[in-house]
C-alpha cells in the first residue's frame, strides 16, 4: 500500500510540472503580445505545446529530478532544473522552429525557459515551505541547544537538526572563538560569542546542551569548556559531541554514529594511536586465532577486531561459561564468513590445550586470560601465580612444541619495578615469554599498557556505580596518577604488534602523561551533570596493600628500541635466563600447592628483584632513569 501512495505521489507531481510547464508556455505568450495574444499566435501554442510540456518533463526525468524527495529540495535540485531546462530548451527550440518553419515569436522561447524554472522551483519550495512552516514555533518546550564552532561541522549539524520532523532541539544559535564569524547567522542562527561568554548564553537563553562540533581532536578543549560552564549558576548543561574524522574513518563501534554524550575517553589528554591495517590483515586473513580470555572485557573486544580481517578460523577459550556464551552469541550474528568455535576451558589444562592445538592448528595466540585485580590477587598470590606465570608458561610451550607462527601476550605497567603480587606475575610471564623467544621459531612478544576505560571490575565502573547510588566517590590517595587509554587503543597496540613483531620484545604504547585518579573522577561526576564536591562527594580511604601511587611504563635498566610506529615503542630487559625459568617453574608449581604463601612470595622476590612489597604503596614512585 505504502509502495502504491509514493507512486500515486510522484504521478501527481510529474503531471503537476508537465501543467507548470504548460502554463509557463502559455505565460510566456501573453508578455510576449501584452496580455492578447492574435488568433494565429494562439494556433502556434496550440500546435507546440505538447511538444514544449513534454520535452521538458523528459528532462527532468532523464536527469534524476523525481529521485529527490520534494521536502527536502535543496541547491543540488536547483541545479538538476537548470540542466533540465537547458538542455530541454535546447530541443525545444530545434523541435518548434522545425515544426512552424521559422515563422515564430523567438521570445517566447527564451522567456518560457525562465517562466518555467521560476514555476517549477516554487512549487518545490512551497512544499518544502509548508513543512517548515507546520513546525513554526513547536520547539520552544524543547531542549535547548547551543552549538560550539561555526565552521563545516558545526553547520551540517544545524542543517540536520533543523530538517528533522519532529524537531529534537531548540537551537539557540552557535559559539565559536573566531571573532570574524561574530554577528553573521547561518541557517538564521546567530554566531552570539565565544567560549568566555558561554556562561551568560546558557543562563539567557536557559541553554540544555552544548554539542562540541570541531572535526579534530578536542579533549582539552572539552575539558575547558566544562570547567567555564560550571559558572552559569544553578544551570546544569550536558555536553555532546560527534564522531572526529578518525573515529568516522575508522568506524569502531556504535557511540561513533551521530550525536552522543560527551565520554571520559574525549577528555584524556593524549592522541588516540594509528594503526597501519595492512601488516595486520596479512597476518591475519585466511588463518586460525586463538584468543584467550575471549569472555573479558580486552578478549571480547579483540574477537571483534580480529573477525574484520577474514581469519579462516576463529577460537575462543575461556573460563567464565557465560561470558563465553554472550561473545559467541555475538560473533555469530556478525555473520561472518570466519568459523568461530567457543571453547569452554582453562588454560592450565594441559590435556585441553594439546587437543586444541592439535585438532585446529593456531596460527596466533593472542594471550589475554589473566587474574588482574591487585587488591584480591594480595589475598591469593598462589591463584595469581597458578593463572598469570604457570598457566602462560604451559599455554606459550604448548604453542611453541605445535609451530605457532606468532604469540602475543598482554601483561600491564604493574609489571614494571612490582609493589604487588599480580603485578610480579604479569612480570614472571614477560620473562618466560621472553625467555622462551631466544629458542622457539614462535615469534613471542609482550605488550605492556596502563588502565583500560571501562574494562570490568575498573575503577571507572566502580565510580559510574558510586555516582549513580548518590555517592561518595572513594579513591585511595589524591595524588594517586595513572596511565589511561580506550578499549580500541588498546585492541590497536596489540594488533599492531602483532603483525611488526620480530621475536622477543616488550611492545608500549606511548600513552602521553598520566592523569590523577582524582581528575578522572571529577569528570565522571561533571559528565553525569553534577557538581564535585556539591552534588557527589569524594572521600579518601589510604592506599591499599600492593597498590602504586605511580605507575611506570619502562624500568630504569630496559633497552627501548624505535619501532618505526610513532606511538609504539619496545623495550627488551635483562631478566630472561631460560636455564633458571625451567629450573624454577617447577618450584613454582610447587609453592602455589602450599597453604602458606611466605615461600611463594619469598621465590617471587628472588626471581623478580624489582618486586617490592609494599603496604602502602609508597615504594613506588617514579624510577630515576
Amino acid at each position: 500500500m505504502r509502495k502504491k501512495l509514493k507512486s500515486y505521489s510522484k504521478v501527481a507531481v510529474i503531471l503537476t510540472d508537465t501543467a507548470a510547464f504548460a502554463a509557463a508556455y502559455y505565460l510566456a505568450f501573453l508578455l510576449r503580445f501584452e496580455f492578447r495574444v492574435p488568433h494565429a499566435e494562439l494556433l502556434r501554442f496550440l500546435a507546440t505545446v505538447w511538444l514544449v510540456a513534454g520535452v521538458q518533463t523528459a528532462a527532468l526525468l532523464f536527469f534524476g529530478a523525481y529521485q529527490g524527495l520534494r521536502r527536502y529540495a535543496s541547491m543540488s535540485d536547483l541545479a538538476t532544473l537548470l540542466k533540465s531546462m537547458a538542455v530541454g530548451g535546447v530541443v525545444i527550440t530545434a523541435g518548434v522552429l522545425a515544426l512552424e518553419h521559422g515563422h515564430f515569436p523567438r521570445s517566447v522561447l527564451i522567456t518560457q525557459p525562465a517562466l518555467a524554472l521560476i514555476i517549477v522551483g516554487s512549487i518545490r519550495f512551497a512544499i518544502r515551505a509548508t513543512r517548515e512552516w507546520r513546525y513554526h514555533g513547536a520547539t520552544e518546550d524543547l531542549p535547548r541547544l547551543l552549538i560550539f564552532g561555526a565552521g563545516d561541522m558545526g553547520e551540517s549539524i544545524a542543517r540536520d537538526l533543523l530538517r528533522r520532523r519532529p524537531p529534537a532541539y531548540h537551537i539557540v544559535g552557535f559559539v565559536d572563538d573566531r571573532s570574524a564569524k561574530w554577528h553573521h547567522k547561518i541557517h538564521g542562527l546567530p554566531i552570539l560569542g565565544d567560549r568566555k561568554a558561554l556562561p551568560r548564553l546558557i543562563e539567557r537563553h536557559q541553554v540544555d546542551e552544548v554539542i562540541v562540533a570541531l572535526g579534530h581532536s578536542r579533549g582539552q578543549l572539552i575539558k575547558e569548556l566544562m570547567d567555564i560552564c560550571q559558572a552559569a549558576k544553578g544551570r546544569k548543561v550536558q555536553f555532546k559531541t560527534v564522531p572526529t574524522i578518525e573515529e568516522a574513518l575508522r568506524g569502531d563501534s556504535a557511540r561513533h554514529r551521530g550525536i552522543r554524550k560527551v565520554e571520559l575517553a574525549d577528555l584524556l589528554p593524549r592522541k588516540s594511536v594509528h594503526t597501519d591495517l595492512a601488516p595486520v590483515k596479512g597476518i591475519l586473513e585466511g588463518r586460525c586465532a586463538l584468543v584467550t580470555g575471549a569472555g573479558g572485557t580486552i578478549g571480547a573486544e579483540l574477537a571483534r577486531q580480529i573477525l574484520r580481517f577474514k581469519p579462516a578460523k576463529l577460537l575462543l577459550l575461556e573460563q567464565h561459561n557465560t561470558a563465553l556464551f554472550y561473545v559467541d552469541r555475538e560473533l555469530s550474528a556478525a555473520r561472518s564468513s570466519t568459523q568461530c568455535l567457543p571453547i569452554a576451558g582453562d588454560i592450565g589444562d594441559a590435556v585441553l590445550l594439546e587437543n586444541l592445538f592439535r585438532e585446529h592448528r593456531p596460527d596466533l595466540v593472542f594471550h589475554a586470560a589473566a587474574h588482574k585485580h591487585v587488591p584480591l590477587m594480595e589475598s591469593n598470590p598462589q591463584a595469581a601465580v597458578k593463572n598469570n606465570t604457570l598457566s602462560t608458561h604451559l599455554l606459550a610451550e604448548t604453542a611453541a612444541r605445535h609451530g605457532v607462527d606468532r604469540f602475543l601476550y598482554i601483561s600491564t605497567d604493574k609489571a614494571v619495578r612490582p609493589t604487588s603480587v599480580m603485578g610480579t606475575s604479569k612480570r614472571l610471564g614477560e620473562m618466560v615469554i621472553r625467555a622462551l623467544a631466544e629458542t622457539s621459531a614462535t615469534k613471542f612478544m609482550s605488550v605492556r599498557f596502563g588502565n583500560v576505560l571501562g574494562s570490568s571490575g575498573s575503577a571507572i565502573n566502580i565510580f559510574k556505580e558510586q555516582i549513580a547510588g548518590g555517592g561518595p566517590l572513594t579513591i585511595t590517595h589524591p595524588d594517586m596518577t595513572r596511565y589511561f587509554m580506550t578499549t580500541m587503543e588498546a585492541i590497536q597496540l596489540i594488533l599492531q604488534a602483532a603483525a611488526m613483531g620480530c621475536g622477543g620484545e616488550i611492545f608500549i604504547l606511548n600513552m602521553g602523561e598520566p592523569v590523577k585518579v582524582v581528575d578522572v573522577a571529577r569528570n565522571l561526576i561533571l559528565l553525569s551533570g553534577l557538581e564535585p564536591d556539591k552534588d557527589i562527594k569524594i572521600v579518601y580511604t589510604g592506599l591499599r596493600p600492593g597498590e602504586k601511587m605511580f605507575e611506570e611504563l619502562f624500568r630504569a635498566g630496559d633497552v627501548r628500541m624505535d619501532t618505526g610506529h610513532p606511538d609504539i615503542f619496545a623495550a627488551r630487559s635483562e631478566e630472561a635466563d631460560l636455564a633458571v625459568l625451567r629450573e624454577q617453574i617447577a618450584a613454582l608449581r610447587e609453592l602455589c600447592a602450599l597453604p602458606d604463601a611466605d615461600p611463594l612470595l619469598a621465590k617471587m622476590k628472588e626471581l623478580v628483584p624489582a618486586y617490592k612489597p609494599s603496604q602502602d604503596g609508597r615504594a613506588a614512585g617514579p624510577a630515576t632513569p
